[in-house]
């Protein structure tokens, strides 16, 4: 009966702060504040210069070094089910009737994935890597590509974007 009449008289512990919603706000509001300031909110921001950082320093180690990795075989199957996946959706885009098929790679690496997508005969690729190193290997990849095509094979055409894409408005970075 006391909780009814002071909640109708707008003066109990919840409206000072001192109740428990007053308390569980007290709580959220400095919970907010140490997670500005906590060592693991700058860790999570710093999180991408990491990566990055990571992916930039990885020297290129060949193909017979890899054939050895212990992920070896997880990788190979990796790469299949991708050929697969790339081939089941882009036979599925071109029957309804699109022809020219444009494709955002998000994470392309070092380009692993182009010849999946010449064989699936796109039009377009925007290939997003937060390592630049990366994406100069998946560039100088795909120049490759383009070089060694018969003249009369059509490839596609890419552009070519380092940045953390979890950060950057894609539509206003500069393409190259």
């Amino acid at each position: 009966m006391e909780q009814a009449e002071q909640k109708q008289g707008g003066t109990n512990e919840e409206d000072i702060g001192g109740g428990e919603l007053g308390q569980k706000s007290g709580i959220k509001r400095r919970h907010e504040e140490e997670e500005e300031t906590s060592p693991t909110k700058k860790l999570v921001s710093d999180h991408g210069e990491k990566v990055a950082s990571h992916y930039n320093t990885l020297q290129e180690v060949g193909l017979v070094v890899r054939s050895q990795s212990r992920i070896f075989y997880m990788r190979n199957f990796n790469n299949w089910l991708k050929s697969v996946l790339i081939g089941e959706i882009l036979d599925r885009v071109q029957r309804a009737g699109s022809r020219n098929v444009s494709v955002l790679d998000l994470g392309c690496g070092k380009g692993g994935d182009l010849l999946k997508w010449r064989r699936g005969g796109i039009s377009h690729i925007v290939c997003a890597d937060i390592a630049e190193v990366s994406v100069d290997q998946c560039r100088t990849r795909y120049e490759e590509m383009k070089r060694k095509s018969h003249s009369n094979e059509k490839i596609f055409s890419a552009q070519f974007i380092a940045s953390d894409c979890s950060k950057v408005d894609l539509g206003w970075t500069t393409l190259s």
